[in-house]
């Protein structure tokens, strides 16, 4: 989150910025676990791995909720005070799992105030290539992570995003961090990640999923802070293998799909204001129209079928049209 994101958030005055405090206490052997309350109504169930917030009482101001991380996990506690501006994550001695909620509280904290000052999020990959970004759309599984792999490797890029992106209101481009999935191809032996099959137009594709921390250390990855928009590479799966300038509808067309992410959006928007987070119709006023985000700098289609992204001579088709990406090999 330092290395990524906070340079976006401090851009702000001083004055205009939102303190709020997060702390994290260990629960007290014998002590009564706030998370196993009885009663409550659950509220909401967060996407990916059925995360789950139940609502025990709100009352003055102080909400208190059971915060379960996994289905079957006895829950830690979670305690708002809008007054005092703190939030208490309260974990059992040794719950590596639950203490995984102090990093979505302050992810929260980050994504629900750029989404209100104006920053968009987008299903996308980028790198960073001579201190300009170059993102990558494409559809699930279409090849994103495979190219911001492959500039790293081949083009010297500093990595930004794997899954999402956001734009700022001045075309800023910023990563945002989630776990990173590498295609396998383009590793060597790693007993770092966790590998994961998946299979993608009947092809079968192997990918090894990192935490950013595993990927910065296992691999030795430079990670770039938010840099300016240089570029913009679409992937169509079509066999063509051919590399062409992007008309704007085609550009178009590819941001408004990357930018249908109601998921993500719930995961990092704070409806339930357990970090003071903006109201959610603050954020959806100052959410800019999806035509035009990306327009003004280079774009490119590459046709290529996914499963021979990891080898095709991408960059020698793109030089001419992509900036930088010429010496690519």
């Amino acid at each position: 989150m330092l290395e990524m994101v906070v340079p976006a958030c401090a851009v702000a005055p001083s004055h205009a910025v939102s303190q709020w405090t997060l702390q994290v206490q260990e629960q007290r052997p014998g002590a009564d676990n706030e998370g196993q309350l009885p009663g409550g109504q659950m509220v909401l169930e967060l996407p990916y791995g059925g995360r789950r917030l139940t609502m025990l009482e709100a009352t003055g101001g102080v909400m208190r909720l059971a915060a379960a991380y996994r289905p079957g996990q006895p829950p830690a506690g979670i305690e708002v005070d809008a007054r005092r501006r703190v939030t208490r994550l309260v974990v059992a001695a040794g719950d590596a799992v639950g203490l995984r909620w102090a990093d979505y509280l302050a992810r929260v904290f980050f994504a629900s105030r750029l989404l209100a000052a104006g920053w968009r999020m987008l299903h996308a990959s980028a790198v960073a290539v001579e201190g300009r970004a170059l993102v990558f759309l494409a559809g699930r599984h279409g090849g994103k992570s495979t190219l911001a792999h492959r500039a790293v490797r081949e083009l010297g890029a500093l990595f930004m995003a794997d899954d999402l992106v956001l734009i700022g209101p001045d075309g800023t481009v910023m990563g945002w961090p989630t776990r990173v999935a590498v295609p396998a191809q383009l590793l060597h032996d790693t007993a770092v990640g966790r590998r994961e099959r998946t299979v993608v137009a009947g092809v079968e594709r192997y990918r090894v999923l990192f935490t950013p921390a595993q990927h910065r250390a296992a691999l030795g990855i430079g990670y770039s802070p938010p840099v300016p928009l240089g570029a913009v590479v679409m992937v169509d799966g079509d066999a063509a293998g051919t590399c062409a300038r992007s008309g704007t509808e085609v550009l178009e067309r590819a941001v408004a799909r990357a930018a249908r992410v109601p998921q993500q959006l719930l995961y990092v928007s704070d409806p339930l204001g357990l970090m003071g987070g903006p109201r959610l119709a603050d954020q959806a006023a100052a959410a800019p129209p999806a035509e035009g985000l990306l327009a003004g700098v280079p774009a490119a289609v590459v046709r290529v079928a996914v499963g021979h992204l990891p080898s095709a001579p991408v960059w020698q088709g793109l030089e001419g049209i992509i900036p930088r990406v010429g010496r690519g090999r």
